[in-house]
């Protein structure tokens, strides 16, 4: 997967507005903009299907993909608040193993992990009602929810091995013990549908 591909098309405009995020290791960052004009571009299409090549779509709240290039069914400001909730699950099996691992003789002294806070939906209202400002904040959103995730499943995997001698497992156990991040937690990544390649 190369990225994340927000678009934002409203039934009542020409523009369509495409933000790409992608993430390096924990963080997540946005690449690449565009607002193609559908209506005056012929090349409009082509310029979306290379935009989203290899990508998740996301779109914004109203928006129709009615004849674009997109296949599946894309996310939704709903799946943002299920990356979420997942985290916020994910956070908890974290917590819960490493008192399990106390309990069994483990280092009491163990540091807790400092997991990030969940984005706030309401702190992603586009300043403006255009394309590229809905696209940007739905943009941003996610890229918020998804970099929770990735510092929390960080959060995990340091935890899977003994530091110096590399024994595992350690304090996680076998089911999340795996060696590598998530790029998502599974009950959000069901819902992940990666465009083909151009």
């Amino acid at each position: 997967m190369r990225g994340i591909a927000t678009i934002d098309r409203q039934p009542d405009t020409d523009a369509i507005a495409v933000w790409i995020t992608n993430r390096l290791a924990t963080e997540v960052s946005n690449t690449n903009a565009v607002v193609i004009d559908a209506a005056n571009d012929p090349d409009a299409m082509d310029k979306v299907r290379s935009l989203t090549h290899s990508c998740v779509v996301l779109v914004t709240d109203g928006s129709v993909l009615d004849g674009l290039p997109v296949k599946g069914e894309p996310l939704t400001r709903a799946d943002i608040e299920l990356l979420v909730a997942s985290t916020h699950e994910h956070q908890q099996a974290i917590l819960d193993a490493i008192a399990a691992f106390k309990r069994r003789g483990g280092s009491k002294a163990h540091k807790e992990p400092t997991f990030p806070v969940a984005p706030d939906p309401a702190d992603f209202v586009p300043a403006e009602d255009t394309p590229s400002q809905r696209a940007l904040t739905t943009a941003n959103h996610f890229g918020h929810a998804w970099r929770m995730w990735l510092r929390t499943d960080e959060e995990r995997r340091r935890r899977t091995a003994r530091p110096g001698t590399g024994q595992t497992p350690w304090i996680m156990p076998t089911d999340l013990n795996a060696p590598e991040l998530a790029e998502f937690p599974e009950a959000f990544a069901a819902r992940v549908h990666e465009q083909a390649l151009v």
